[in-house]
């Protein structure tokens, strides 16, 4: 791109002055000063003045001043946005302690509640299912019955295991069926 071509390019023979800005890396345009903070801009001045050095110019100073005030005012957002994130986390932990109180005065808890209802269906069906084939050990027990697998008889003992255990499954899937709502 040629000069003559730039909108923004001066005049030939004439210079055009930007003042420099330092850019932090996460700021894309310099903030100004907001008129409302004199108070800043006075403390900031009065903390230049203090710093003089001899041979000085008011220029430098007042340059010195504004870069003081700049440092202030970026201090004041950062520790606004600290109070901001606390506030946050406060608000955050405030919610989950009422969740705790809540919980505990249903007796249910959020993990207790996390699930879905098809998790709730699995656990009523696979119940059932335990509860079924206990009452089958529990009336193999009870009549007789001899079973035998290619010629290999199982012992009543073993079906009386198998009730305690499929027993205690089914419990188990319904407790937590039951917690799930």
């Amino acid at each position: 791109m040629s000069v003559k071509n730039c909108p923004s390019a001066p005049e030939p023979g004439t210079v055009k002055i930007r003042p420099a800005i330092y850019l932090p890396p996460n700021m894309s345009k310099p903030t100004p000063s907001p008129a409302g903070n004199e108070h800043i801009q006075e403390e900031a001045l009065t903390v230049a003045r203090s710093i003089q050095k001899p041979g000085q110019t008011k220029e430098q100073t007042r340059l010195i001043a504004q870069g003081i005030a700049k440092g202030i005012e970026q201090y004041k957002r950062q520790q606004s946005a600290k109070s901001r994130e606390r506030d946050r986390l406060r608000k955050r932990l405030q919610k989950e302690k009422q969740t705790a109180q809540d919980s505990a005065q249903t007796g249910h808890t959020e993990a207790d509640t996390g699930y879905s209802a098809p998790a709730r269906s699995v656990l009523i069906f696979s119940g059932a299912t335990f509860l079924t084939m206990s009452v089958f050990h529990i009336a193999r027990l009870l009549s007789g019955w001899d079973v035998s697998i290619n010629g290999w008889f199982f012992p009543s003992w073993a079906s009386l295991l198998a009730v305690l255990g499929l027993g205690t499954l089914a419990a188990w899937a319904f407790v937590t069926a039951r917690r799930l709502y």
